[in-house]
């Protein structure tokens, strides 16, 4: 919520910062201005970012930034040392931590009608930001994010779900039909550090799969989450 106001205490501008609403008693602050009204000190060791208009901007401790110029948008801060560059369908943008909320993400840029947000990677499947997920931009992490349309029917969205983590942190890979359900769980179990599965067993809504077939083979469509671990929980090293 923005306000302008004349009153007794003087005129007064409230902006929010990482959600709640702050007090100011200028419209034009400078980035330190910010982070200390918001009680992110010192400010030298915080990252703040305005977000406004699906575009996201680095605000150095002492750019200025005109409040009233800005209705509609937020700030957030961050404890961090550095800022993360990635784009969002070829647009550069910025964040203040190494990992960012899927949820937080499609606030800001809902995907388009039709679409998925895709983080696309060589050699390795196309994965989906799904609710609930964690983009991580640390080094090796996310850099490209494109909008690409749904899948067709010989496509399907998997998740592995074990008790070392889930695969993958952002979401859902996309797989043709005919991906071996093994192979699938071999990607998860590098990914996770997993140095025993021997003994694990894979289950869809509590029916129990067949790791050697297909997802065509197994009749797996559409949104899946592939529960991979021990039936009663015991034994097996991740």
């Amino acid at each position: 919520m923005n306000a302008w106001n004349e009153g007794h205490a003087g005129p007064h501008i409230e902006y929010p910062v990482n959600g709640a609403p702050i007090r100011f008693n200028e419209a034009i602050v400078t980035g330190r201005d910010a982070l200390t009204a918001a009680g992110l000190v010192p400010a030298s060791e915080h990252q703040l970012i305005l977000v406004r208009g699906g575009r996201t901007h680095l605000i150095g401790t002492d750019d200025k930034l005109d409040l009233r110029a800005e209705v509609g948008g937020q700030l957030r801060g961050f404890p961090s040392d550095r800022s993360f560059g990635f784009t969002v369908n070829e647009i550069g943008e910025v964040w203040g931590t190494g990992d960012m909320d899927v949820d937080e993400l499609l606030s800001i840029w809902p995907a388009p009608e039709g679409h998925y947000w895709v983080l696309e990677r060589a050699d390795e499947p196309d994965t989906i930001l799904c609710p609930g997920g964690i983009v991580c931009f640390e080094p090796g992490g996310v850099e490209h994010i494109v909008s690409r349309p749904h899948h067709g029917p010989d496509k399907v969205l998997v998740t592995v779900i074990t008790t070392a983590g889930t695969f993958p942190a952002e979401g859902a890979n996309r797989y043709r039909s005919s991906e071996i359900i093994a192979d699938i769980l071999a990607m998860a179990a590098k990914k996770l550090d997993i140095s025993d599965s021997a003994s694990w067993i894979v289950t869809v809504h509590n029916r129990d799969i067949n790791p050697t077939h297909s997802l065509e083979q197994a009749g797996l469509s559409g949104e899946i989450d592939l529960e991979w671990g021990l039936r009663e929980g015991g034994g097996g090293d991740a």
